[in-house]
């Protein structure tokens, strides 16, 4: 009787592990992110959003930037206005509010990287293309053309709003942890690059690169650990930044800035997306290339994420943890 009950029990928790193993694969099936769908079908001729504070003079010469042609974009324009802002933001409604950052969206083909142009560098004083490249990607963008321009010198850390607007005008429903993430990361990017940019040693750069390895190494860690732990997460960025020979020369604040963003990007569900780490892959390959030689003492293939395997993955520790369970009935 007592052999019988022993089985019976083996049977339960066996069948008890086969759905947790279950569920542990289910949640590592990803499905393409639904910015990009909608991009991919809505964005076919591209959409403009226009900063309310400009002129009808800076609205046309905002346009021509931009590349607007009227007989071929036949869309309506958007204008993000500072009810729109806060609605968007989740901020409170500032009427004082100046906005001149523009932007437009459109569609690349799937096997085309994600692509952002700032038409007036001289006048988008603080954000840099690849910053904007990286937070949207955070966003969920993996395939588009985004083109940002101003018409008088203004910080651009705003200009990704028109494009939430943009999205969420044409049926996404982005969640808001998302869109605060993107911004967070695009407010440390710039903030981090602002005030190391006369630092000797400090690279641009190395900083984006730095970020999209570090963004790739929580999504990695956590689809074979499960959830990471703070410690896990400065662990990554510490020895992401050590590799890119940053770690001199940021600050100890700038690098809990980081740390911060990564362990709150480690809870987003943007990470269940199955093209996220391809495309800071492709980010990565882009911003290299076009570095020069940067990147020739730099270990370009080093992965953050070995330095926190040692603990195995969810899989190995559930399987574990079954079999001491086992151990502990003397079968």
């Amino acid at each position: 009787m007592e052999k019988e009950e022993r089985l019976m029990r083996k049977k339960f928790f066996l069948t008890s592990a086969a759905v947790l193993l279950a569920v542990a694969t289910l949640q590592n099936v990803h499905a393409a992110t639904d910015v990009q769908k909608v991009i991919d079908e809505t964005y076919v001729q591209p959409e403009y959003v226009l900063g309310s504070s400009l002129t009808e003079d800076q609205k046309n010469q905002t346009l021509k930037k931009l590349g607007y042609d009227a007989s071929k974009d036949t869309k309506d324009l958007k204008t993000m206005t500072p009810d729109v802002y806060s609605k968007i933001m989740n901020v409170d409604n500032d009427s004082s509010l100046q906005l001149y950052s523009s932007a437009k969206i459109q569609k690349l083909g799937e096997k085309s990287p994600l692509e952002v142009k700032i038409e007036t560098p001289e006048n988008i004083t603080k954000v840099t293309q690849d910053m904007y490249r990286n937070a949207a990607v955070t966003l969920g963008v993996e395939h588009a053309r985004i083109t940002v321009a101003a018409p008088i010198p203004v910080t651009g850390e705003s200009a990704l709003a028109g494009i939430y607007y943009s999205l969420e005008s044409n049926g996404v429903k982005l969640p808001q942890e998302n869109k605060d993430l993107a911004q967070e990361e695009l407010k440390a990017l710039s903030d981090i690059n602002d005030e190391n940019k006369d630092k000797s040693g400090f690279d641009a750069n190395k900083l984006n690169v730095a970020l999209a390895d570090i963004k790739a190494a929580v999504a990695k860690a956590k689809e074979s650990k499960g959830e990471l732990t703070e410690d896990d997460v400065r662990k990554i960025v510490e020895d992401t930044l050590k590799n890119y020979k940053l770690d001199q020369v940021v600050t100890g604040n700038q690098v809990n800035v980081i740390i911060n963003f990564a362990f709150n990007l480690s809870k987003s569900d943007i990470l269940n997306n199955e093209d996220f780490t391809k495309t800071l892959k492709d980010l990565k390959q882009s911003i290299v290339a076009q570095a020069g030689d940067s990147f020739s003492n730099i270990d370009l293939n080093f992965d953050a994420n070995k330095a926190i395997q040692d603990g195995g993955n969810i899989l190995s520790s559930i399987w574990q943890a079954i079999l001491d369970f086992f151990k502990s009935f003397g079968a």
